[in-house]
């Protein structure tokens, strides 16, 4: 046990005051009584002419006396420690990443228990203790420092709130790292639910990691198809992925613009995902929203969203012999305007298109505008084949053409397998042989695949048009935001008009951030809420609006695996206290005023 405060022992020269009060003598009071006592209490007349009196045992002193020296010990705060060491500064790191948002317990989240086992942690702390406290996600956070006023950290720790970052604990160890630097004693408490890499720092690491049964929308796309009588409508596909541990039926809800357009019931396969299709969805508004409807562990999870803008129509030429999966692909892209060839020739000629598809064919001259896609290609045009492969499974490595399609794979009969070029990204691999690749080089971005779709089963399944709405999503870049879809976290670099007003950033909370039109490289990095942003600018007078989303991190947040403990870690048990000691004062206050009960109690009995 430790002493706070020294000074309250100067009170000690309240006890003889009280034992001399006692020792005087009370006023005397008048009674009428016989005559003959007098000479009975002659000797206590005598003594009576005396101020002072023999001090005699009385209950109601000692209880003031003990009531004084409970006071003064309160004053001097005592601690008791635990472990037999007491820490001066205390730094405490809340993990905020959007997994902290699951399911704890049926009373709250993850978040919530965090901050409830700090709240009690502050105020098991001595009374000098200089509390640190950090939160981390991607990044690490400053919430308070050097703190001992306890209600102030505790209000600080109950306004936190979960994000849709994804991220851990670890981002804040570099930054802990720098502060305990400086100090010879010190107390380090992550609360987390991912395993976290100390280093060198010596801290208690409390996992709340829980079982949970999650439902999470990944994905949204759509396409434009037409009718006999050329009418247009949408084909929108969703995928859903099921981390219970049982299979689950759950409805679907699509909106356009917040109006309810349709609802498609599925069946999702534990530990699996399954597509859900939208079909003859008439809408013409800007955004698309797919939310399932049911109640599970992550509710941040169930939306997934799609911005529809139209900023023209782009020309795409399509160079093949017969390739209707492909085509297909394409044509369901609705500001795609595909035409299509079997002669080179074509390529070349005055018409000029934004993208150039050439299906196992090689040009002997390259169009001097457009971007290409190479698909089934031979050696040439500065593409290398290094061997051909047969009866191999494929398989979509994590990139950003490949998202939602990240690891899937899929067999083919016949392919191809390429030297990659400096400049470019492998997206498709047979082990470590390069099958696909990507990139940018001589101002055009080229893609480059290595097989025949008619020899593979790829075309069959629902990742192949999420495939290609990717590669075309890449392939033409334009308007004020070179893509619609992002992820929390997402640094996005805006294409403004130069000679437009400053660009307006509308977030999902409806908070404007204004980016000025001149700063081509000026980054846009609030986009740490998962929703629909919109951006907009004036040009000549005509007001520019453009929609884009920012999808959860689906991948690192709703699907983690349950490890809570690594070789190189310090981790509490769940069920462990975390606790800093314990605070004494209360405890003797509730003393002090038990002893004064007593001392009224026997007052009374004695009056």
């Amino acid at each position: 046990m430790t002493i706070s405060n020294w000074w309250p022992l100067a009170l000690l020269i309240l006890i003889p005051v009280i034992i001399l009060l006692y020792m005087l003598k009370q006023k005397a009071r008048e009674y009428p009584f016989s005559s003959s006592m007098l000479w009975k209490e002659i000797y206590n007349n005598i003594e009576a002419t005396k101020p002072w009196e023999k001090l005699k045992k009385n209950l109601l002193m000692f209880l003031q006396i003990l009531t004084v020296l409970l006071l003064i010990f309160a004053l001097m705060a005592p601690y008791l420690k635990q472990g037999g060491r007491r820490f001066d500064n205390v730094v405490i790191v809340i993990d905020t990443s959007a997994s902290m948002g699951i399911q704890y317990n049926d009373d709250r989240t993850r978040l919530e228990e965090a901050i409830n086992r700090a709240c009690d942690y502050v105020d098991s702390l001595n009374e000098t203790a200089q509390v640190t406290i950090l939160t981390s996600n991607q990044e690490a956070g400053i919430v308070k420092t050097n703190v001992t006023d306890k209600a102030d950290l505790r209000k600080a720790l109950k306004a936190l709130t979960v994000t849709d970052l994804s991220g851990d604990a670890g981002a804040a160890v570099s930054v802990v790292q720098s502060m305990v630097n400086q100090w010879e004693q010190y107390e380090v408490v992550f609360i987390t639910d991912t395993p976290v890499e100390l280093g060198n720092i010596e801290a208690q690491v409390i996992n709340l990691y829980t079982d949970y049964d999650n439902l999470s929308m990944d994905y949204l796309s759509y396409g434009t198809e037409y009718d006999e009588a050329g009418n247009p409508s949408l084909t929108v596909i969703g995928k859903i992925t099921n981390d219970a541990a049982e299979d689950v039926t759950t409805d679907v809800n699509l909106y356009g613009d917040d109006t309810l357009l349709m609802v498609q019931s599925v069946q999702v396969p534990a530990g699996g995902s399954q597509i859900v299709y939208f079909q003859q969805v008439n809408f013409g508004g800007k955004v698309l929203m797919a939310e399932i409807n049911n109640q599970d562990d992550l509710i941040a999870d169930n939306k997934a969203y799609a911005a529809m803008n139209s900023e023209g129509q782009k020309k795409v030429l399509l160079v093949t012999n017969d390739n209707m999966f492909l085509e297909k692909a394409i044509v369901n892209i609705s500001w795609v305007d595909l035409y299509k060839t079997n002669q080179l020739s074509a390529v070349g000629m005055d018409e000029a298109y934004d993208l150039y598809i050439f299906d196992g064919m090689m040009p002997d001259a390259l169009p001097e505008e457009g971007n290409i896609i190479y698909i089934n290609p031979s050696t040439g045009n500065d593409i290398k084949v290094e061997s051909a492969i047969t009866n191999v499974n494929l398989e979509f490595l994590e990139t950003e053409i490949t998202k939602y399609v990240e690891n899937f794979t899929f067999g083919v009969s016949v392919g191809k397998v390429f030297e990659r070029p400096i400049w470019a990204d492998s997206f498709l691999s047979s082990g470590a042989g390069c099958v696909g690749y990507y990139g940018e080089t001589d101002g055009r971005r080229i893609a480059v695949l290595g097989f025949d779709l008619h020899y593979s089963d790829l075309a069959l399944q629902a990742e192949f048009p999420i495939l290609i709405s990717n590669l075309m999503d890449y392939m033409m870049v334009s308007g004020m935001v070179s893509e619609d879809d992002y992820e929390t976290g997402d640094k996005i670099v805006f294409n403004g008009n130069l000679n437009g007003s400053d660009m307006k950033v509308t977030a999902p909370d409806g908070e404007v951030t204004t980016l000025p039109a001149a700063v081509a490289t000026n980054a846009y990095t609030d986009t740490g809420q998962a929703g629909v942003y919109k951006i907009s600018q004036t040009v000549k007078e005509e007001e520019r609006e453009e929609y884009f989303v920012v999808q959860f991190p689906i991948a690192e947040e709703s699907h983690q695996d349950g490890t809570v403990s690594e070789e190189g870690m310090t981790v509490g048990e769940d069920e462990k206290n975390l606790s800093g000691g314990r605070d004494l004062r209360n405890l003797i206050v509730l003393l002090c005023l038990l002893a004064l009960a007593v001392e009224w109690f026997v007052y009374v009995r004695q009056h």
